[in-house]
């Protein structure tokens, strides 16, 4: 098994509690509250790094990643 090579941001906002981006795999991770993380593969960086940097990440979310990217299922990281 492989390690991950992650980017994590923690308290990116309110509606969006975390945010990991496997550099490797292009795979974004998006945790929310109470603990319901999606995944969507792939995802190119610049998406990644807009929603970080993003005034409104929440929003920036449903018009640019909900939806636009594939959502997949990760085994072990529920």
């Amino acid at each position: 098994m492989r390690a991950m090579s992650i980017v994590w941001d923690r308290h990116v906002s309110n509606g969006i509690r975390e945010l990991g981006y496997d550099i490797e795999t292009k795979r974004l991770i998006v945790v929310l509250p109470g603990g319901v993380r999606r995944y969507y593969a792939p995802v190119p960086y610049e998406a990644y790094s807009a929603l970080f940097h993003a005034t409104f990440p929440e929003q920036l979310y449903q018009e640019t990643i909900e939806g636009k990217f594939p959502r997949i299922e990760v085994a072990g990281y529920e």
